[in-house]
């Protein structure tokens, strides 16, 4: 298989904290409108905890066939807001094709585990009415890392099946009461007393993905994604292990590696502004510097929509792929997603 293999990105849809679809979300990032506000829920301290939530009015109704106490509130959560963002692309997938779905999912923290019941592709083939290929599909609960290890499998599923269209995605929620709870006792959200904490958020994004094969000419400017890098970070935050850095300047070497030569002129990452992810990102773009235009353009948009989780990753290609059918800012982007466990990737993209 060729290092320069790569797939096109037909649309995206997705639902953010700032926007109930891609063009609307981008426009807030840029606009560097920000969706934060105090929740009534306490943090130790008796402060309100800060987040980013997706208006309940923008989601639909859980299926009645989902709402049974089985199914735990968050997972219902997860699948109305997949559910609004995965209906977007219903105009443009493939007739007479039930598509598989690779979707990133939460990744399971220490000490906090809840478990998925039953076959979450199945209930969002429910919930959202559109017909998805189960069989064929892949779960990757991993967290913002999610979505390119979902994009590198997908690489394999379109080059080895012969199939030309795939979908992928991400989605995640911080709005768990018991989540909430550990990640304050941690110190780790932004809230009255923490120097060093994050602001959650929520949301998700889809993308429909097609081989090299599928002649794309209606589409203004082309996007490309080339085989994402991935790595693991064995001195992550949840581990003993010294943290180098390692994981994410590999991930962001392989995934420069893997494309066609370019000096990246944008980077766009995951970065939550804890104090381990800005230095993480830092050292993996200070080994790779080589590749970087001076003028390099970096941006985070969590500033706009707090943390997503695993749904980040699609999330920043989507922005940058809709965004680039009205003006094309930049030609070559790196991206990069870093998930609290050891899971680093990160991939290029280029605008034709």
């Amino acid at each position: 298989m060729s290092e320069q293999t790569w797939v096109q990105v037909i649309g995206a849809g997705m639902v953010t904290p700032v926007g109930g679809n891609a063009a609307t979300t981008a426009a807030a990032v840029a606009a560097e409108i920000s969706a934060t506000e105090e929740t009534e829920i306490l943090s130790k301290q008796q402060t309100p905890i800060k987040m980013a939530r997706v208006p309940n009015g923008a989601l639909p109704d859980i299926h009645e066939a989902l709402s049974d106490n089985k199914i735990p509130a968050r997972q219902q959560r997860l699948l109305c807001l997949a559910a609004a963002a995965l209906v977007q692309l219903t105009d443009l997938l493939p007739a007479g094709q039930t598509l598989p779905l690779y979707l990133a999912l939460p990744e399971a923290l220490p000490d906090y585990t809840t478990p998925l019941h039953g076959n979450f592709i199945e209930q969002l083939a429910l919930q959202s009415g559109i017909p998805l290929n189960a069989a064929d599909s892949l779960i990757a609960d991993i967290g913002r890392a999610g979505s390119f290890y979902a994009i590198e499998k997908a690489i394999q599923y379109l080059e080895q099946s012969g199939n030309d269209y795939l979908l992928i995605g991400g989605v995640d929620t911080y709005w768990d009461l018991r989540l909430l709870a550990k990640l304050d006792t941690e110190d780790r959200l932004n809230v009255v007393g923490v120097l060093d904490g994050f602001i959650p958020g929520e949301g998700a994004a889809f993308l429909l993905l097609a081989s090299e094969r599928v002649n794309a000419r209606h589409i203004a400017h082309p996007v490309r994604l080339y085989r994402p890098g991935t790595a693991q970070e064995t001195g992550h935050r949840y581990s003993e292990a010294p943290y180098r850095g390692d994981g994410l300047d590999t991930a962001v070497k392989a995934a420069i590696q893997h494309a066609a030569p370019a000096q990246i002129q944008s980077v766009w990452s995951s970065m939550t502004y804890e104090n381990y992810g800005a230095k993480e990102f830092g050292v993996a773009l200070t080994r790779s510097s080589a590749q970087l235009v001076d003028s390099l353009d970096t941006q985070h948009p969590v500033d706009a929509f707090g943390d997503m989780g695993a749904a980040i990753g699609c999330t920043l290609i989507g922005m940058i792929a809709t965004a680039a059918q009205t003006r094309v800012r930049f030609r070559h982007y790196l991206l990069c997603c870093s998930s609290d466990l050891s899971h680093r990737a990160a991939v290029r993209l280029d605008i034709g």
